[in-house]
Formats: C-alpha cells, sequence, structure tokens
C-alpha cells in the first residue's frame, strides 16, 4: 500500500449553536462574563484530541430587533475571538427561526452531521412574541410561531437543546418550551458564577459527545454536579 496516497477520513460534524441575548438588560459584569467563559469553552475545544464528531460551532447573538451571526458554523480556529456588546431589545423569535432555518438547510449542516445541540442564554423576555404577556398559558407559548416552527423542523426537531435563564425577570416557561424536553433542566442564574458554570457544564457535555462512540446519542452532563439545587428548574 502507497502510505503517501493514504488520506485519513475527515471526522463527521457534530454541530454547535449558540444562542446569546446581547439586549440592553445583558450590559455590564453579565455579558463580560458570557464572553470570558465562551473563550475558555473554546480553548477547551480545541484541546479535544482523535473526536468521533468533529465540533463545528455557530454563534447568533439577538438583540437589538436583529440577529446577527457572528461565527458561521465552522470549526473552531485560533483566531476566533468574540466580545459582545449589549444593547437594545430581546428578538428571540428571530434567533429561533434563523437557527431553525440554517438546520433545515443542507448546504449549512450536511447530511453526514450528527444531530445539533442549540444551547440559549437569555436574561429577558422576547420583544417580538406578538401578544406575549406573564398571564399566557404554556399552551399559548408552544404555539408562539417561532418557537414551534423550530420544535417541529425535520432535524431541528430533533436538536439538543440546552437552556440558561440569567436573572429574575426571564420567564422561565419560555426557556422550558425551548428545551421541550421533562429530563434536561434549565439552570437559574442569580449570579456571574453560575454563568461560567453553565459554560462548563455545555462544555462538559459536548465534549464527551465528541469523543463518544456514538456522537448522535445525545450526552448531558449532570447537573447536579456543578450546579446547587437552587440554580436548577425542571
Amino acid at each position: 500500500m502507497d502510505l503517501g496516497n493514504y488520506m485519513r477520513k475527515e471526522g463527521r460534524s457534530l454541530p454547535v449553536f449558540l444562542l446569546v441575548d446581547v439586549s440592553g438588560s445583558m450590559r455590564g459584569e453579565k455579558i463580560e462574563t458570557v464572553n470570558v467563559a465562551l473563550k475558555e469553552m473554546l480553548n477547551t475545544f480545541k484541546k479535544i484530541e482523535n473526536p468521533k464528531g468533529v465540533i463545528e460551532l455557530c454563534i447568533i447573538a439577538f438583540g437589538d430587533e436583529q440577529t446577527q451571526i457572528i461565527k458561521q458554523l465552522s470549526k473552531i480556529m485560533d483566531a476566533d475571538q468574540f466580545d459582545f456588546k449589549a444593547s437594545g431589545s430581546t428578538p428571540m423569535g428571530k434567533a429561533f427561526q434563523t437557527v431553525g432555518e440554517m438546520i433545515e438547510n443542507y448546504e449549512v449542516v450536511s447530511r453526514r452531521a450528527y444531530t445539533p445541540t442549540i444551547v440559549l442564554i437569555s436574561d429577558g423576555n422576547p420583544t417580538d412574541f406578538n401578544g406575549y404577556n406573564a398571564n399566557m398559558t404554556d399552551e399559548d407559548i408552544y404555539e408562539w410561531p417561532e418557537l414551534k416552527q423550530l420544535q417541529n423542523g425535520v432535524r431541528s426537531s430533533k436538536a439538543t437543546r440546552l437552556a440558561m435563564g440569567i436573572g429574575g425577570d426571564v420567564d422561565m416557561r419560555i426557556l422550558k418550551a425551548f428545551i421541550n424536553n421533562d429530563t434536561i433542566p434549565v439552570i437559574k442564574a442569580r449570579d456571574n458564577d453560575t454563568i461560567a458554570k453553565f459554560f462548563k457544564w455545555v462544555t462538559m457535555s459536548i465534549s464527551v459527545r465528541s469523543v463518544s462512540v456514538n456522537p448522535d446519542i445525545p450526552v448531558v452532563a449532570e447537573a447536579d454536579d456543578i450546579f446547587v439545587k437552587e440554580e436548577i428548574e425542571f
């Protein structure tokens, strides 16, 4: 065999979509903690050796009435440095629509890719949810068109979802509806330490999955090993 002509087969993509709320209420220590924790997560991902599922990351920021794709779905590179700035409102529905369209697009997420993971971080309620109010029923929330489309997509419906609500203003019912899985908790961040722990939790879950025998099987690290009881809500 001519080893000079041998080419190592590229591992299959393990797509991770990070949705980050950059609305005005995230200003200050919240967004700075996200920036630091994201940097640590990327550094960990880059150090994973011989992954069966090659982590590809997409970062979508939502705030100020728009979504912005900060990083297109791609491998993590040394040049990837991100510094979020916070301002404006919370167009969470647009973020759901954007990530759903990307996952369903085979030119973005290839047919060979493993099942995606979507991670949501927010400290507020959606400002683009028509008719939204605190007295809505859970059934009303599940009928939110942008969320419903994400939940019913051919491929996005299969995605593993993780979410963190920051502070006391976020409607945890929105995040629970986003996860749509009674076995996975929503993380409640009461301080910046929880934000850092959340990124650690996501990092552990994705890292273990990337080197597992079958990365198509969802892996979520035990929340009890990282968070205190008050930070976990099912």
